[in-house]
């Protein structure tokens, strides 16, 4: 096989392991909720309270179009020391996850804007609560995410509670991943209600974070970029072909 051809099937394989890898790739965006100046995990949004945030990076650091709407009487924020023996493991690490937004009132909720229309996304909620030692369970609170999954939430004092689950260290943060869909105008919302069942100390929500990111389907049909991608590479493995033959 002559050097020309080498570098043609070379440039279609790399082509192909690209379009792949974007879409295998997708990288988190993940929001830390706590007071002002908080640490957040590397290239995680903080939000301090109530409002609309725009230009979220993911974790790569890469700027996107998502925003974030959090909304809900009387929210407030606090710092949470987390138990590490709560927290999972990820690749960038959540230690600093140790923040939170709450309201004593029932109910906050949470918008991403900007994302792909109609599509599933991976999704995270973490709550947490630092009721300073105090036994027993520290809050309560009913999930419901558009267009997927919904679970309720219960931690004693301290412990990160990741979707329906007390978090674990041993275990990677991508277990726990529950799905929803954006609607047709690239929305997704998150409900987070207090269902008033605990009563202990005024009730409330309590939040640490969300993350979210595309949804790894194993028979999701691939973005247009991805064909655009296979097709290119599909062509010039032809070429390849013929060019050898010719040779031959």
């Amino acid at each position: 096989m002559n050097r020309k051809l080498k570098r043609l099937l070379g440039a279609s394989c790399l082509l192909l392991c690209a379009g792949f890898g974007m879409q295998a790739g997708a990288s988190i965006v993940g929001v830390d909720f706590g007071p002002p100046a908080s640490s957040t995990p590397s290239n995680w949004n903080l939000v301090t309270g109530p409002g609309v945030f725009t230009g979220l990076v993911n974790e790569t650091g890469d700027p996107t179009p998502i925003a974030i709407t959090l909304t809900g009487p009387g929210i407030d924020n606090f710092n949470v020391s987390l138990l590490a023996a709560t927290i999972p493991t990820h690749s960038t690490g959540l230690a600093n996850l140790s923040g939170s937004v709450f309201t004593f009132e029932d109910r906050v909720d949470l918008s991403f804007t900007g994302l792909q229309p109609d599509a599933r996304y991976d999704i995270w909620v973490f709550g947490a609560r630092d009721i300073l030692g105090d036994p027993g369970p520290a809050f309560e609170q009913a999930v419901s995410i558009s267009g997927g999954a919904s679970f309720v939430q219960v931690g004693a004092d301290r412990e990160l509670v990741v979707n329906g689950q007390v978090g674990a260290a041993a275990v990677d943060l991508a277990n726990y991943a529950v799905t929803g869909q954006a609607n047709a105008s690239g929305e997704l919302t998150i409900a987070v209600v207090d269902p008033g069942n605990l009563n202990i100390l005024t009730g409330g929500v309590y939040l640490a974070g969300v993350a979210l990111r595309p949804a790894l389907e194993p028979n999701a049909v691939p973005s247009s970029t991805l064909w655009s991608l296979l097709l290119l590479g599909g062509l010039m493995t032809l070429v390849a072909r013929r060019r050898g033959r010719s040779l031959r």
